[in-house]
């Protein structure tokens, strides 16, 4: 599987730590393995002057003394704090590729990652201090969300009055500073404060505010046909000729690894649910598409497998309840997961199929034990049926590919 590839929101959040509107050198874009220009066709950083440069470790945010003359030849420039007591002693010599540096905002950062997030946008004229990041439209609810750097005096009357004005189902304020509040607690006004994660794909985990309005909802939702496991992330690869890759929450389950068919109902009821970007009303599939029996014991096993790998924060019931039949009892079914939670590895386009593992012996022989000749034919079956299911997969987006003598 290819190692993924760097991704700006862990520094990028990180620096909004800092300030609302804070300083990236070249150097840790660079350091990062980020691309400054293709950061800057986004929208996602704006590039500053040299003059408007400060140090990324200077906590007092100050125009920095620079030696520009003496290792000039070596391409170093000195860079000394001018604050008593100084951020560090003496000088730093950074390469002059250094001092290019870029600003992030609040309102960029958050404004490209509304859409990762699930928001809608949020135009509004808030204080200064306040940036609008976007409405979240789920459960029933149409929540505000909101950012401050950190919570500014009087704390709570900010958040109250913010909530009467923007007028949704209470109010989800971010904050890089918890600044002593207590995050993940629904207060009056359904008022909810969240620290923001410095998280690779940039998911706000907004999931967390919702379950504190509704602290009910996880309970309910292993028996209710219509809930999303907001919470569950997972991830579909192959270790081709090897054994195949289910990760919950990155734990391995492991009961996908040599069934090809279950791998691939699997892997074609995700395809669906990503192909569906509406979260609430989406991914829903006719069940005799996975190509099983007329008493769904296709679905009870994808289930059971599910549950029999309970992960931390989700029981065997929840795990197998990830797997929904529709409430109208009308033969369709969908994987309860956020379609944005759903990974697809790129060594899914060289997939081949394993099951056939199980009719060899350790030598790489074909087994001679009794049944082996009719574990074979179900092997066969379940091949065809699985190269079927593949073909689905790929109509519905999905990047895969069987493999010559898979």
């Amino acid at each position: 599987m290819k190692a993924a590839a760097p991704s700006p929101w862990p520094l990028l959040l990180s620096r909004l730590r800092l300030a609302s509107r804070a300083v990236i050198t070249r150097g840790e874009l660079d350091e990062a393995g980020l691309d400054a220009e293709g950061l800057l066709r986004s929208h996602i950083i704006e590039r500053l002057d040299g003059a408007q440069w400060r140090p990324p470790g200077c906590e007092q945010v100050c125009l920095p003394n620079l030696d520009l003359e003496s290792r000039r030849d070596e391409g170093f420039v000195g860079v000394a704090c001018p604050s008593e007591p100084a951020c560090w002693p003496g000088w730093q010599w950074l390469p002059v590729t250094a001092l290019e540096n870029y600003c992030c905002s609040a309102e960029r950062v958050f404004a490209a990652l509304r859409d990762r997030n699930g928001l809608e946008p949020l135009d509004v004229a808030l204080e200064p201090t306040i940036v609008p990041v976007g409405i979240l439209a789920r459960r029933g609810r149409r929540i505000p969300v909101t950012w401050m750097l950190q919570p500014d005096d009087p704390f709570d009357a900010i958040c109250s009055g913010l909530a009467h004005q923007l007028g949704g189902d209470g109010l989800i304020m971010l904050l890089s500073r918890s600044g002593g509040q207590l995050p993940n607690v629904c207060r009056p006004g359904g008022v909810v404060i969240l620290l923001v994660p410095e998280t690779r794909d940039g998911d706000l985990a907004l999931w967390h505010a919702l379950d504190a309005i509704d602290p009910q909802y996880r309970h309910a939702r292993v028996d209710d046909p219509t809930a999303i496991f907001d919470d569950v992330v997972m991830e579909f690869a192959t270790i081709p000729g090897e054994r195949h890759v289910v990760r919950v929450n990155g734990h391995d389950c492991g009961g996908f690894r040599i069934s090809d068919i279950k791998f691939v109902r699997l892997l074609l009821l995700a395809a669906a649910r990503a192909a569906a970007t509406d979260i609430e009303a989406g991914g829903w599939i006719e069940k005799w598409q996975l190509l099983g029996d007329e008493r769904d014991h296709d679905i009870e096993a994808l289930r059971k497998e599910l549950a029999s790998h309970p992960v931390d924060g989700l029981s065997a019931a929840e795990m197998k309840g990830l797997i929904k039949s529709s409430p109208q009892r009308d033969g369709r079914i969908r994987l309860a997961v956020d379609p944005r939670h759903l990974r697809f590895d790129d060594s899914l386009l060289s997939l081949r199929f394993v099951g056939e593992q199980q009719t060899k012996s350790r030598s790489g022989r074909r087994a001679s034990m009794p049944g082996a000749e009719q574990l074979k034919q179900n092997l066969q079956k379940a091949r065809q049926n699985a190269e079927t299911l593949l073909k689905k997969v790929r109509k519905l987006g999905v990047p895969v590919s069987l493999k010559p003598g898979g």
